[in-house]
C-alpha cells in the first residue's frame, strides 16, 4: 500500500525534535500554536532546517485570524515568503481571502509567482470559503498546490468534513493535493483517512502545558501522543 504521509505542526525547536523522534515525513514550522500558528522567526527556521532533512514547510502569517490582508502587511508576508524560500523551506503556508470570504485571487497570485522553489500552500483559510468547490478551482488558477482544509467544517465536526474532502480529492485531486487536518485525534484518525480518500494527513498532538510562572498556557508536541497516532496511520498501510 501507499505509504501516507504524515505532516505535523509544531512550534518550537523543542516540537521539531519531538517531531522528528516518530515516524512523520513533513513538518509545519510555526510560532504560537495557541494562536493557530503564525510566522516562525527566522533564528527558529534556520535552527529547525539544520536540525532536520525532513521536508520542511513554513507558515507565513502575521496574525491570528483570516480577515484580509492591507497591501502593507501583505508586502510583509511576501517578504518573509522570500527569506524562507531562498533559504530552504520546502512549502510557504499561507491564505489570503477577500472581504467575501473567497480566495483573494490577485494576492495568492503573487504569492506563487514570488517564490522560486518552495511549494504553494493554502491554509485553512480555505475552510471560511462559502463554496469550497469554486475555491478549489481559484487555488488551481493560481497555481496553488496543497490546501489544508478540514472540508469546511469544524474540528468536531472533521468526520463530516472528511466526506467533503473526498469529493474534493475526486473532483480535483490530479491538480491540487488535499491535505486533511484540523482537530486529527486518536478516535477520529482513521475514519479521516478513509472518508478523505486522501494519502497525506496533518496532525498536531498539542499537549496544553501550565506555565506556573507567567500563568500562561501554551501548546506542545507531545511526543508520546504523536508515536501512538503515527503507529496507527503505518498500520493502515499493511
Amino acid at each position: 500500500m501507499e505509504r501516507i504521509r504524515i505532516e505535523v505542526c509544531v512550534g518550537s525547536l523543542e516540537d521539531v525534535r519531538n517531531a522528528i523522534s516518530c515516524d512523520i515525513d513533513r513538518i509545519e514550522l510555526n510560532q504560537a500554536l495557541e494562536l493557530g500558528g503564525l510566522t516562525p522567526s527566522r533564528a527558529l527556521f534556520h535552527a529547525a532546517r539544520k536540525m532536520t532533512e525532513k521536508e520542511l514547510v513554513v507558515m507565513v502569517r502575521p496574525r491570528n485570524g483570516f480577515a484580509p490582508y492591507g497591501e502593507e502587511e501583505f508586502e510583509m508576508m511576501l517578504e518573509e515568503a522570500k527569506y524562507f524560500d531562498e533559504r530552504g523551506a520546502d512549502g510557504i503556508v499561507f491564505g489570503c481571502l477577500n472581504e467575501d470570504r473567497n480566495v483573494d485571487m490577485e494576492q495568492t497570485r503573487r504569492m506563487v509567482e514570488s517564490l522560486k522553489k518552495a511549494m504553494p500552500i493554502f491554509h485553512k483559510a480555505f475552510d471560511l470559503c462559502p463554496d469550497l468547490d469554486k475555491a478549489s478551482r481559484e487555488l488551481i488558477v493560481c497555481g496553488v498546490k496543497r490546501v489544508l482544509t478540514s472540508g469546511g467544517k469544524t474540528t468536531n465536526q472533521l468526520v463530516e468534513g472528511a466526506m467533503i474532502i473526498g469529493q474534493l480529492v475526486d473532483r480535483y485531486g490530479k491538480q491540487l493535493e488535499f491535505l486533511p487536518g484540523g482537530g486529527v485525534d486518536e478516535e477520529n484518525l482513521l475514519e479521516v483517512l478513509n472518508l478523505s480518500t486522501s494519502n497525506q494527513i496533518h496532525m498536531s498532538a498539542k499537549r496544553i502545558l501550565h506555565d506556573p510562572f507567567s500563568q500562561e498556557l501554551r501548546m506542545v508536541t507531545d511526543p508520546i501522543r504523536l508515536a501512538d497516532l503515527c503507529q496507527r496511520v503505518r498500520s493502515t498501510e499493511k
